[in-house]
């Protein structure tokens, strides 16, 4: 082999290796990813009772899995002025959690789908982010996106509320 065919041959494995990187090295599958049950039902990708069954689905994990603040400012800094709310725990004490601004189903092979809630922080407001910060890829009129293999897991249920202090202040976290 030439000198020149090597290094070509370099050249495109380190091209390849840099766009594995880029993309954080990891398989993404297809979502179907949905603002409202309204946008759900009006892309025809899923019937009307699976809209609403899959967006019901969502809302009931919200209050686990939604990301927790100490207070408003925190919450507001991350995903807008109001955009969060107070929610009581169960234990009588309250966090702030964002609004839950949609809703992804992705498939699960063999066992049918699975849903999540979604957020828009004020940073990126124009794309979706799952609980655990994923972003969701741009997203099709018919609500088809692509995202990262690991963000169509079930996300744990947060048990620890962010708080973040002012100069010379720690950051820290403490379980709600």
């Amino acid at each position: 082999m030439e000198r020149a065919d090597k290094f070509k041959l370099v050249l495109i494995g380190a091209g390849v290796l840099g766009i594995y990187a880029y993309s954080g090295g990891e398989a993404e599958e297809e979502a179907l990813t949905y603002p409202s049950v309204e946008a759900c039902i009006k892309a025809g990708v899923t019937d009307e009772a699976t809209c609403e069954a899959e967006y019901a689905k969502a809302q009931s994990m919200h209050n686990q899995v939604a990301p927790r603040y100490t207070n408003s400012n925190d919450c507001y800094s991350e995903f807008g002025y109001e955009r969060c709310y107070q929610h009581r725990a169960s234990s009588g004490g309250s966090v702030w959690l964002p609004f839950m601004m949609g809703y992804m189903l992705a498939p699960r092979y063999g066992s049918g789908v699975f849903t999540q809630p979604l957020y828009r922080p004020s940073h990126d407001p124009n794309r979706f982010y799952t609980s655990g910060s994923g972003r969701v890829g741009a997203v099709s009129a018919d609500g088809r996106s692509r995202v990262a293999k690991s963000q169509t897991r079930q996300p744990r249920a947060r048990t620890r509320t962010v708080a973040r202090g002012g100069f010379g202040a720690r950051a820290y976290s403490s379980a709600s």
